[in-house]
């Protein structure tokens, strides 16, 4: 019988408080496990050691004890929050100590850099900034100018044929197409096409086109006097539930109907439907490429199409007042027969 045992038995020390050191070599046959036969006392081994053994019972009032509270342990001095009292006591030499030239840089606190004096107007920092306003200083209200900046201050003379800025909505990114005054000769004498007043007349409804109807439907009188028939009474009578009694599951099979022959017509029927003469099965979605088509080379006009279409970005567009602005050469061409054909508008009945 191990030491554990013995001392337990006898009431000297308990469990808890023994060196599982002490007790004996499990392969001798003194160990714990020996005793676990005898009193019904268990031991278990976790990575690479052994638990003290103890009878089930004994186990089990020990994890019925609940656990000790944690709160009164004290693991360092007690702190109270919201003051600026440090949690540790500060020494003579800590408090009576000069700080360093680095120490004082370091304290200084960063400068705010969000204060009102400090920024600059929104509107500088946006999409369609432009240079910045700044107060100049009286050192430089008083400088003399040279002769280059008296050259670069002078405005920019306008153009002959300068136009007007049109309206600042044209210009911008999501801009449409703009609505332009029509000079006065132009609706006096200018005399509408064919095409142009096909275009302006009004879409058409069609003819089998319906209004939306009203979400409450109003019945007539003669709808609410009438009396449904017995068929119509028949079809709205709820379906009866039955409560039973029901079939059994198994389905029992006769014998005659295990040692039926089908005839000659049910074989027939039963057979699967064969493919078409010609059919071709699904291809593979992974297929191999020949070598010619590895080793082929592209023509000048296959690199020509290939290559994408190089359009003005936004940027350039947008500042561009003409680009709304059709040439001369648009306005005498004329489209061709196919082309009209397809512009017309399909005829809806």
């Amino acid at each position: 019988m191990s030491v554990a045992t013995s001392s337990r038995r006898g009431g000297e020390m308990p469990w808890y408080k023994q060196n599982p050191a002490t007790f004996g070599n499990q392969k001798n046959g003194t160990g714990p496990l020996d005793d676990e036969e005898n009193d019904g006392s268990h031991s278990r081994v976790y990575a690479g050691r052994t638990t003290v053994a103890m009878p089930a019972k004994e186990r089990i009032n020990t994890l019925a004890k609940p656990k000790l509270s944690r709160s009164g342990l004290s693991y360092g001095p007690t702190l109270s929050w919201g003051n600026q009292r440090p949690m540790w006591e500060l020494t003579n030499g800590a408090l009576n100590a000069q700080p360093t030239d680095r120490l004082l840089s370091l304290s200084q606190p960063k400068r705010n850099f969000s204060t009102t004096e400090d920024l600059k107007p929104q509107w500088e920092f946006s999409c369609g900034r432009q240079s910045p306003i700044i107060q100049p200083s009286k050192g430089a209200v008083k400088a003399a100018c040279t002769d280059r900046i008296l050259q670069l201050a002078q405005p920019k003379r306008c153009l002959q044929d300068l136009t007007e800025n049109r309206p600042a909505y044209e210009f911008s990114c999501g801009r449409s197409s703009p609505i332009q005054m029509t000079s006065k000769a132009a609706t006096k004498l200018a005399a509408a096409s064919e095409r142009t007043a096909t275009l302006a007349k009004p879409k058409r409804t069609p003819s089998d086109y319906e209004e939306s109807r009203e979400v409450q439907s109003i019945p007539t009188s003669a709808a609410r006097n009438t009396r449904p028939s017995e068929r119509i009474e028949a079809l709205a009578e709820a379906k009866k539930q039955p409560s039973g009694p029901f079939r059994e599951p198994d389905w029992p099979v006769s014998k005659k109907a295990m040692k039926a022959q089908p005839s000659e017509r049910i074989r027939e029927l039963s057979r699967s439907k064969g493919l078409v003469e010609g059919f071709q099965g699904n291809r593979d979605v992974q297929w191999s490429v020949s070598k010619s088509a590895k080793q082929a080379v592209a023509t000048r006009r296959i690199e020509e199409l290939s290559g994408p279409i190089m359009r003005e970005s936004m940027d350039h567009v947008q500042f561009n007042p003409d680009v709304f602005k059709v040439s001369e050469a648009a306005k005498k061409a004329k489209c061709s027969a196919r082309t009209a054909e397809l512009a017309q508008p399909i005829v809806k009945s």
